[in-house]
């Protein structure tokens, strides 16, 4: 395995932090931060930036606590790859049918937005890596 000894308070406190962060990001959901900090003028602008960063924002936390949880190497990047795949494969579907189709509110687009407004992706992957934890003991 690509584990390092790592001090578990310093796991824990990283896991601690992911936790807070995502219930942070979900509590001020309706903060427009592209507003505050003057970063569009636009409302489409607005939207862009704001979905964007509360997108980047809970993956980021769900990758800290991948890391807080299993500490391994190999885990951590194949969630950043996840993360990047979602950004891809998801995030900009969602920003195409949000902006290029605005009346059209269908399963799909309900779909991409449980996708990319919560760490979805991500937080699937913990019971599957722990799964994969539980068969590597095994043999």
């Amino acid at each position: 395995m690509n584990r390092k000894p790592t001090a578990l308070p310093l796991r824990i406190l990283v896991g601690m932090l992911a936790v807070t962060g995502l219930v942070v990001v979900y509590l001020f959901q309706r903060t427009d931060l592209a507003g505050q900090w003057h970063l569009a003028d636009s409302a489409v602008g607005k939207f862009l930036i704001n979905r964007g960063i509360r997108f980047i924002l809970n993956d980021l936390f769900a990758v800290a606590l991948i890391y807080a949880l299993f500490h391994t190497r190999k885990y951590v990047v194949f969630a950043v790859w996840t993360q990047l795949a979602g950004m891809v494969l998801f995030l900009i579907p969602y920003f195409v049918l949000k902006l290029y189709f605005p009346t059209y509110n269908g399963p799909l687009l309900s779909f991409l937005h449980r996708l990319i407004l919560n760490p979805t992706l991500l937080l699937l992957l913990i019971p599957a890596f722990y799964y994969q934890e539980s068969l590597a003991r095994r043999r």
